[in-house]
């Protein structure tokens, strides 16, 4: 009698013991800890009171640079009615590949862009961020640098970005 009652105990025991069990993890970015904010890095925040998107401009700006940033405008359109929440941003660091800046292809359409006054050694494995109104830099998206998995990374990011402003009662 006492074996079928411990039995459940001991097999969800060893069950978690052995990480055979994946836990419910629905996001698909890497939460940011310890925290960062705008003003640990000397930077202001340039859209206080509403969420985002920040690309980190990388030292050369080729071809799977420029899909990532049509890729971010293009999350920007799917958001619909949470639009007026959200802000794209890019951030160029002083080693930054800043030609992209310069050229008039659209790509920039109403991302806002803001310079970081030093090189920043916690947000160069970062190629997207996303930074909630308040300034304090929530999640991180790493790239694999493959074109062909740039949609992909983008619905995940979008896919993240609405359960926040879902779940968020600021911004």
């Amino acid at each position: 009698m006492l074996l079928i009652f411990a039995l459940p105990i001991i097999a969800a025991q060893l069950i978690l013991s052995q990480h055979w069990y994946q836990t419910g993890v629905t996001n698909k970015g890497v939460l940011i800890s310890p925290t960062l904010h705008y003003e640990d890095m000397g930077m202001d925040n340039p859209a206080p009171q509403r969420w985002q998107v920040a690309y980190i401009l990388p030292t050369h700006c080729e071809e799977v640079c420029r899909e990532q940033l049509y890729l971010l405008q293009q999350s920007y359109i799917a958001l619909g009615k949470d639009q007026p929440r959200v802000v794209n941003v890019v951030i160029v660091q002083p080693d930054s590949d800043q030609s992209v800046l310069l050229e008039g292809d659209g790509l920039l359409n109403g991302v806002i862009t803001i310079l970081a006054r030093q090189p920043n050694e916690a947000i160069q494995a970062f190629n997207f961020v996303v930074i909630d109104p308040l300034g304090q830099w929530v999640m991180r998206y790493p790239s694999h640098q493959q074109i062909d998995k740039l949609p992909g990374e983008s619905k995940d990011r979008l896919s993240d970005l609405r359960k926040l402003l879902t779940l968020s009662r600021v911004g």
